[in-house]
């Protein structure tokens, strides 16, 4: 945002503010987001925790901050974020139904065998999402709306709840 600039190829106007809303957006939820304390000390182990993600995604908006703040809580835990246009070939490993959804946390132990991978969004919305999209009318700004709301609502529970579960069931 520095540059006025958003991440990817697109630099419409259009993206460009997107993309300012999102910082505004990560700001907020990173200052405001407080990890489940469970998360505390959990992980003893040398892990790399690689993100896909851009600056203009609106999943990402909400998920990158909590990511990072989850991160921070072990000395163990080196965080990576790749933009996802950037590195096509990371990204065509991690499709969601054969789509480059993001964001997309990739979790590897200290040899970088992969452990696990969560994403693009919590398991309740993406359900949501997915039947929303099977509608005869899909509106785009309307499912936009209702993500964000669902995202309000949850106030990041879910997202720390499912990656915590994940670190418990492959650590």
């Amino acid at each position: 945002m520095s540059e006025n600039r958003a991440t990817g190829n697109n630099q419409d106007p259009a993206m460009i503010d997107i993309t300012r809303l999102n910082v505004a957006r990560m700001n907020r939820i990173y200052k405001t987001t407080v990890i489940n304390e469970e998360m505390n000390g959990f992980v003893n182990n040398k892990q790399s925790w690689v993100l896909i993600s851009e600056g203009w995604c609106g999943d990402a908006a909400n998920s990158v901050p909590v990511i990072a703040k989850m991160s921070e809580l072990s000395n163990n835990i080196e965080l990576h974020i790749i933009i996802r246009d950037e590195h096509p070939e990371v990204m065509n490993e991690y499709l969601t139904n054969g789509a480059k959804s993001i964001p997309i946390l990739i979790v590897l132990d200290e040899q970088y065998t992969e452990l696990f991978t969560w994403g693009p969004r919590p398991a309740e919305l993406q359900k949501e999402v997915i039947e929303f999209k099977k509608r005869e009318s899909c509106e785009i700004e309307e499912l936009k709306r209702n993500v964000q709301m669902w995202y309000l609502n949850d106030k990041t529970i879910s997202t720390q709840r499912e990656i915590l579960e994940l670190l418990k069931t492959n650590v």
